[in-house]
């Protein structure tokens, strides 16, 4: 019996090599549907300009031609187009890397809790940072406002050790999925 497939969602880490939720869902070895959600209604104050816009073009077409023409580009809330896709796939786990806007937290938060509670396995990693935030916290377990003590006391005197980034997996099975776009 085949494998149901996982979702990896690409964020702002639009690369192949140190991408780790990609990494863990080659693990699986279950078939992976990678996607990418345009999402211009949360971002808010924060929407793309005109620069960012030209590098995201182009970035995500070496992405999807690294890909063999298989990523999935949607449009719309990231939260609804996930949960469809999960729906319409039957995706058994969803995988990402975290950003770490305090918007992004939130829904991200909001998607994780909800894809749950339907049953979908939700991992997430850290791929962009040394330290993990969330990881890094003062004697009193409240987060670090300084960078300077964040850094000599929280990282490099009592934190966890430095995210060593991943290599390019080399054995990825992605889907035979369309959304019917």
């Amino acid at each position: 019996m085949a494998k149901r497939p996982v979702i990896v969602w690409f964020r702002q880490d639009l690369r192949l090599g140190d991408n780790p939720a990609l990494h863990a869902a080659a693990e699986t070895q279950a078939p992976v549907i990678p996607v990418f959600v345009m999402d211009e209604q949360s971002a808010g104050e924060w929407l793309l300009g005109g620069a960012s816009r030209w590098w995201l073009h182009h970035s995500l077409s070496s992405l999807n031609k690294s890909l063999g023409s298989k990523l999935l580009i949607l449009q719309g809330p990231a939260q609804s187009q996930l949960e469809e896709l999960v729906r319409n796939s039957g995706a058994t786990a969803i995988y990402w890397n975290r950003c770490y806007e305090p918007w992004r937290i939130r829904e991200d938060r909001e998607l994780k809790q909800s894809l749950q509670s339907h049953g979908v396995s939700v991992r997430t990693y850290n791929g962009s940072l040394l330290f993990d935030p969330t990881t890094v916290s003062k004697a009193d377990g409240t987060p670090y406002r300084v960078f300077t003590p964040f850094y000599r006391k929280g990282c490099l005197e009592n934190g966890p050790p430095v995210r060593s980034p991943t290599n390019r997996p080399t054995n990825v099975r992605l889907a035979e999925y369309s959304a019917g776009l």
